[in-house]
């Protein structure tokens, strides 16, 4: 439809164009008709009506004899002329009328001679408009009605002589009838010709009405896609312009062409100063020559190259830049133009020197603490287990009394105060392992009741000491888990040694175990001692980190313990977190992965830890359930 529109549109021209040249015309010939039947009219009536009026003053005259008088004579002498005339047309008609009063009365007409005469009419009706006029003593024409109510053409006049009044009158339609057929053929032949005439014009204008549409969507496209291309183009001078990196293009040769303003922002040279020119105006000198020639090697065979290189400003100054080069292609993929991008770098490759050099400081340290830690392992152990030693010897004894109760005390002091020097080793030690992934753990099948009971049984006296209550609640005695029991009993030691360190006297300490639906085993240590805030927490999981507190001040520690068991744990695949309330207590979960907690009545042939004995794969009862 769309396609076909114009022809449609033309057709519709061409028919109404065709009607109205047939209408005007027809109606010309209408009007042209009307007016020679009114002329025919004019002169049928006139005529008779001089003719009636000469009879008239004829009869009047010599025959005055006349039975019914001289009126009667001339009457009776048009009804015989009129019965012999034929008339004109098929309803064409002379009808001769007088007034009676306030009627017209009909005398005769000559298409009815011998039969009825026409019923009178009201002088004021509607109806025989042109005899009415007539007996008035008018004569004309008019388009009206008649007697019997039909639209006539009529001529009417009058005849002095007998107060009468003469019409010729025919019909309307009879006159328009031969229009109507005539515009019916018009139309008809107009429609034929108006539809082999655009069927023709279709037919013959249908190809290059195709091939004009054809052309007329391609040039819509062709403009579309130049609006496109004008648009990217925008685009990409924007971009390029507004780029926060330098982009210069050059030719095959090397010679630049075009720069963007952030070339000049980070080079000094303006566009009047680079375009024309090298970009080897940029090199610093320290670039090695290779570098570069590995760039165009990439370049000249249609590859992309990307690399760090130290590029000169205008006044002398360096500036480190991330470069990417790239050659362009044309439409026809034959190389053009090559296209460069400069992100500057300093800070970044300044920053990169630091750490470099941060690094290597770092080295040089972690190689100075090492060789410390080595030193401690050796020089400061060898005389503390002398010194653990011999006070060990002389607090018993062995080689007979000291002679003094004071030098008992002393030496006492002297051994508890090496053992703690020896744990604090022990423990650094154990986190520089921890830090540098040397710590290995040695899995065995442990039951987990008698890994509590003999962590609880060497912190029972400590708590004992402080009227605290050690408690070991909901403990499966068959529980077994891998793991390394040494390590595992070095987290549980810490734990229970925090907890009884910072309860005050009337405590309470409990150790839980659970194992949850989803297979991982809990074991919590939590106490109702003096609790830490949230600030305080944070500090106590950091190395060497020790709240400030009243009771902690009675207390030796190193401030290792929590960050050490943390790390144990993970080393386990587990979890640990502390959560604590000040004046409320601390609760401690270790969460252990489901594939460290064992069936104990499936379990590989592997030594299981008891502390002491070998113990066969049965319930253990410990005496805390």
């Amino acid at each position: 439809m769309g396609r076909n529109k114009p022809i449609y549109v033309l057709a519709a021209i061409m028919a109404a164009l065709a009607a109205t040249i047939g209408g005007v015309s027809i109606g010309l010939l209408h009007q042209t008709t009307f007016n020679q039947s009114r002329a025919e009219l004019v002169a049928a009536v006139q005529s008779q009506a001089r003719l009636i009026d000469a009879v008239a003053r004829f009869d009047r005259r010599y025959n005055q004899n006349y039975p019914a008088g001289a009126s009667a004579a001339t009457i009776s002498q048009i009804e015989d002329a009129l019965g012999t005339y034929n008339g004109f047309g098929k309803t064409g008609e002379f009808v001769v009328g007088k007034r009676d009063g306030d009627k017209i009365v009909f005398i005769l007409n000559h298409r009815n001679i011998q039969g009825a005469k026409p019923q009178p009419v009201p002088i004021d009706s509607d109806l025989s408009e042109p005899m009415r006029l007539a007996l008035s003593g008018q004569s004309g024409t008019v388009q009206a009605l008649d007697y019997q109510g039909v639209e006539v053409l009529a001529a009417f006049e009058p005849i002095a002589e007998l107060d009468l009044g003469l019409v010729a009158k025919v019909n309307v339609s009879e006159i328009e009838a031969p229009f109507y057929r005539a515009g019916m053929i018009v139309a008809t032949i107009a429609v034929f010709a108006i539809g082999l005439g655009s069927w023709m014009f279709f037919r013959t204008t249908m190809p290059i009405l195709k091939r004009l549409e054809y052309q007329t969507h391609k040039l819509r496209e062709e403009i579309a896609e130049r609006k496109q291309t004008d648009t990217d183009l925008r685009k990409l001078s924007q971009a390029l312009n507004q780029s926060p990196n330098m982009v210069f293009i050059t030719d095959l040769d090397g010679t630049i062409e075009y720069v963007n303003p952030r070339f000049t922002e980070m080079t000094g040279y303006t566009d009047d100063e680079a375009v024309g020119q090298s970009p080897r105006m940029l090199k610093s000198g320290d670039t090695p020559p290779d570098y570069y020639a590995s760039m165009w090697q990439n370049l000249k065979s249609g590859k992309e190259w990307r690399g760090v290189i130290k590029d000169k400003r205008k006044d002398g100054s360096f500036f480190w830049a991330s470069m990417v080069a790239a050659p362009v292609v044309d439409e026809h993929g034959e190389l053009s133009h090559y296209i460069a991008i400069h992100e500057d770098i300093t800070e970044k490759k300044v920053a990169e020197e630091h750490t470099k050099r941060a690094r290597k400081q770092a080295e040089i340290a972690n190689r100075a603490k090492s060789e410390l830690i080595a030193n401690m392992s050796h020089e400061l152990r060898t005389p503390l287990n002398a010194i653990i030693g011999f006070s060990n010897s002389i607090s018993q004894q062995y080689f007979g009394p000291l002679g003094h109760e004071k030098y008992l005390e002393y030496i006492c002091d002297i051994h508890d105060s090496g053992q703690h020097l020896l744990e604090l080793i022990n423990d650094i030690l154990d986190v520089s392992a921890i830090e540098s992934g040397k710590l290995q753990l040695h899995d065995d099948h442990i039951v987990i009741a008698e890994l509590i009971h003999a962590s609880a049984r060497l912190i029972r006296p400590r708590a004992a000491k402080g009227g605290l209550n050690l408690n070991i609640t909901r403990t499966k005695p068959d529980l077994m888990i891998l793991g390394d029991s040494r390590r595992l009993k070095q987290v549980l030691l810490n734990l229970l040694s925090n907890a009884v360190k910072f309860t005050p006297e009337g405590g309470r300490v409990t150790i839980t175990t659970d194992q949850n639906p989803n297979g991982t085993l809990c074991i919590t240590v939590a106490d109702t001692g003096i609790g830490m805030d949230e600030d305080e927490l944070a500090k106590a999981m950091t190395q060497f980190g020790q709240v400030d507190s009243g009771l902690d001040r009675r207390h030796e520690g190193t401030g290792l313990g929590l960050p050490l068991t943390k790390s144990l744990i993970e080393l386990h695949g587990g979890t640990f977190q502390l959560d604590s309330v000040p004046s409320k207590g601390t609760r401690a979960t270790i969460i252990l992965p489901k594939n460290r907690v064992l069936d104990s009545t499936v379990v590989t042939p592997l030594k299981t830890k008891a502390y002491g004995t070998v113990t066969k794969h049965r319930p253990v009862q410990t005496g805390f359930e």
